[in-house]
């Protein structure tokens, strides 16, 4: 047997491939006897490295970049703060090499003593001033209170992403921008768009019907989030702060007044305040469920008689429906008043806070009794035909103090 060429497999008919521009070349087949040059063609197979190896090479060139920057006493660069800690650990220092969280004092303490501050950059080992432990009441202050919004932009997402640039508002106390109603507005959309709630554009625009709202008015938008609130006798900061649940001492800063400047009919602003559920189900005309599901026949308003064929004033609606069906309180109340008229037949009288009652008309039975209360969508009669009716239906009207008011506006 001749012996094997260098640089060939211990095969003598089975030339070594070599590698070339990224590929492995292998003899061709018709290549020429053992020991003559053979004749070469590329194949398209990449050639593999060991991962394994590829790893270990490059932590120990990580490792070694490390040291280099610890020795001169440099930052480590963003790229390497992901490095695992024990590798960290490992280097010349040990933990005091490895980017920490400065310790956070509370505000009061940054205030008196800015140099006690410690900068929340990772770019840098904390200053020795930062190494003593956190005292209880610091220990419930996040660390971002105290990092400037340079320091945030300039932090690296774990995703890889950047975050955008925060935008600051200018310090311009309280204000309000004009906005005009175009078709298709909400006051909720209106408030999104400002960023405010939707208490905050009703207050500042006296606004007792979000559906009423015509297009082409002016509305005020103002800069911060809260209501406007009208001073009542007897009322001071405190009192005013506890009942909307905000600060009174944020109360005075914004408005730049104490207890000795207030007065009743003084409008004032209360900054994060909110209106409350019952006084923004009314403005917004979701205050009262409808009493029954059936078909609208007569509206509120100027009407025709519909016995005497004269014009007369329909103090509510009429809804017809099957004989005996189930009238249901359209809000939660105290039963003031039940009996029988010529007018109404049988009927039910409702009273609820803020001034509203409610009145349910011609029914066939009455199912409570005075004096009770009853909750939102609870059966109170049935339909029937009592009274002053052509046809089995209800008759229902909403009073504000003592006014009739159209249900329409009221029902949601």
């Amino acid at each position: 047997m001749k012996k094997p060429v260098a640089g060939w497999s211990n095969s003598v008919y089975k030339p070594a491939p070599r590698r070339y521009n990224g590929h492995l070349i292998f003899p061709s087949d018709k290549g020429g006897e053992v020991g003559t040059r053979p004749a070469w063609t590329a194949q398209p197979t990449q050639i593999r490295r060991p991962r394994h190896l590829a790893g270990l090479a490059g932590a120990f060139c990580l490792l070694a970049a490390l040291v280099i920057l610890v020795a001169g006493n440099r930052p480590v660069p963003p790229a390497l703060r992901g490095l695992p800690a024990y590798l960290l650990a490992a280097l010349p220092g040990g933990a005091a090499a490895a980017p920490s969280a400065a310790t956070v004092l509370p505000p009061a303490v940054a205030a008196t003593d800015p140099a006690a501050v410690v900068s929340a950059s990772p770019t840098g080992p904390a200053p020795a001033s930062a190494t003593r432990p956190l005292l209880p009441a610091e220990a419930s202050v996040g660390l971002v209170d105290l990092v400037s919004l340079d320091e945030l932009a300039g932090l690296e997402d774990p995703t890889g992403s950047s975050a955008p640039a925060e935008v600051v508002p200018p310090d311009a106390g309280l204000f309000y921008r004009v906005y005009r109603v175009v078709a298709g507005d909400t006051i909720s959309r209106i408030a999104n768009q400002y960023g405010v709630s939707t208490d905050s554009v009703v207050t500042f625009n006296d606004i007792t019907n979000t559906r009423a709202i015509p297009v082409g008015r002016l509305l005020k938008i103002p800069s911060m989030n809260g209501i406007l609130y009208e001073v009542r006798s007897g009322d001071r900061l405190e009192s005013i702060a506890t009942a909307h649940a905000i600060s009174a001492s944020r109360i005075a800063e914004i408005n730049g007044l104490a207890d000795a400047d207030l007065s009743a009919g003084l409008r004032i602003f209360l900054p994060d305040a909110r209106l409350s559920s019952i006084t923004l189900r009314e403005i917004n005309g979701d205050l009262f469920t409808w009493p029954l599901r059936g078909n609208l026949t007569s509206w509120y308003g100027w009407r025709n008689d519909p016995f005497t064929g004269a014009r007369a004033f329909h103090t509510g609606i009429d809804i017809g429906a099957a004989h005996g069906s189930s009238v249901r309180a359209a809000m939660e109340g105290r039963v003031s008043q039940t009996g029988y008229s010529a007018i109404l037949g049988n009927f039910v009288m409702l009273t609820h806070h803020s001034g509203y009652s409610t009145v349910y008309a011609h029914l066939s039975a009455i199912l409570v009794r005075t004096g009770s209360r009853v909750a939102m969508g609870a059966a109170i009669g049935r339909v029937g035909s009592t009274g002053y009716s052509t046809g089995p239906h209800l008759h229902f009207t909403i009073r504000k103090n003592g006014q009739t008011i159209n249900p329409m506006t009221m029902l949601r």
